[in-house]
Formats: structure tokens, C-alpha cells, sequence
């Protein structure tokens, strides 16, 4: 061993020898305690709070987890619920355009074959979000999509001449 490590024990070896049996007690406790208190400081109390920051995670992670759950099945039930698709393709293409969201009227609506499966619309001087607008609501609300599209642009920035072809 190292010769200073050797002579510190040998030092404190004769001072707790020269010691009264009542000091020596004294001492004995006062180290037992505070190697008790390292103990706790230095390994409990770390334990301790890792699982407590554990479960506070796990309980949050749960949350979450029930949050996403009923979002998800409210947007199932929704998306399940809400698309209407009873309806007939033209009056549905004729009355939503009618609603609002467009802003204007479709210059023209016109059956493809029956009426059933397609229809043709042509829009002039629509505002283009507007046009996002509808077609997303058609979508939601009755499962309509579009075929095809013509898009050019309007008679001013941000407005479109279009021609969609909607489908069920």
C-alpha cells in the first residue's frame, strides 16, 4: 500500500485508541449515522425519484394515449357518419355550390351520361382557396372526388377559371 495511506491509518488508529471508552462510542455512532445518511443521499433518495419521475411519464404517456384514442374515434365516427351519399350527385353539386363557399355561382353544371356517376362544373373568377374549400367539403360531406380538372388563371391574382369533373 501507499506509505501516506499506511501512516494516516496508523494516526487515526492511535487517536481512537487513546480514546475513553464513552468517546469511542460517541465516535462509533456518529459514523454509523452518517454512513446510514450517505447511503440514503447517495443511493436511495436517487432511486426514489427515478421512479417517481417514471410513473408521473408512464401516467402522462397514458393520457396521451386516451386523448389519441378518442380523437381517432371521434374522426371515425365523423368521417363514418357524416358522408351522405343518398343523395343525388347533381343536386348535391348544385346545392353546395349555391351555399356560400364558393362565393359565387358555378357558371355552368352539366350531367355526364345519367347524372349519377358524373357531373361537370365550370367556375369563373372564383377565388382559388374557395375552390380548395368546396371540393374538400364535397369530399367530407358526400364522398364526392374529382376526376379531372382544368385550372387557368383568373381575371385577377388569386382568382381561377376552372372545369371540374366530380365523381362518386
Amino acid at each position: 500500500m501507499n506509505p501516506a495511506i499506511e501512516q494516516f491509518q496508523v494516526r487515526v488508529a492511535g487517536a481512537f485508541q487513546q480514546l475513553q471508552p464513552r468517546e469511542r462510542v460517541i465516535v462509533l455512532s456518529g459514523a454509523a449515522v452518517l454512513a446510514v445518511l450517505v447511503l440514503y443521499l447517495a443511493i436511495w433518495e436517487p432511486l426514489v425519484r427515478s421512479h417517481q419521475r417514471n410513473a408521473d411519464a408512464l401516467q402522462a404517456s397514458r393520457a396521451l394515449a386516451t386523448r389519441i384514442e378518442t380523437a381517432a374515434s371521434l374522426l371515425q365516427g365523423q368521417s363514418g357518419s357524416s358522408v351522405n351519399r343518398s343523395a343525388a350527385l347533381l343536386s348535391v353539386v348544385d346545392q353546395s355550390s349555391r351555399g356560400g363557399t364558393l362565393g359565387k355561382a358555378p357558371t355552368r353544371i352539366q350531367p355526364e351520361g345519367s347524372g349519377e356517376r358524373e357531373v361537370k362544373v365550370w367556375l369563373e373568377d372564383v377565388p382559388f382557396s374557395n375552390c380548395l374549400r368546396w371540393l374538400a367539403e364535397l369530399q367530407a360531406h358526400y364522398g364526392i372526388q374529382v376526376s379531372s380538372t382544368e385550372i387557368e388563371q383568373g381575371s385577377a391574382p388569386g382568382l381561377v377559371n376552372a372545369r371540374f369533373t366530380l365523381s362518386r
